[in-house]
């Protein structure tokens, strides 16, 4: 009887810094960035039930939709990336999925 050999030709994960970060304390008074894109639009629902409880704790939020990566469209997205995390006090990047 032959014997077949199949590779995993998956790469192994990459290494990450487990720490997230320093705590968020209360929410009372800071600005919470809630970014997005485009592609996703289904996390806009996500968004929309953690904006109802971030608001309910005092907080304020600013979101922010991510445009194209490239081109001069890269360069506006890059800039808006930059005012959008120096206006915040938190951002919610994403799941983490």
């Amino acid at each position: 009887m032959n014997r077949v050999r199949v590779l995993d030709p998956t790469a192994a994960p990459p290494d990450v810094d487990p720490d997230p970060g320093p705590p968020a304390g209360s929410l009372r008074g800071k600005t919470v960035g809630l970014r997005l894109d485009t592609a996703w639009r289904s996390y806009e629902w996500v968004l929309d039930e953690w904006e109802r409880r971030i608001l309910a704790a005092g907080a304020t939020v600013r979101r922010w939709v991510a445009g194209n990566r490239v081109g001069d469209d890269g360069d506006q997205t890059t800039q808006g990336l930059q005012r959008f995390a120096a206006d915040v006090d938190i951002g919610i990047v994403g799941l983490g999925n």
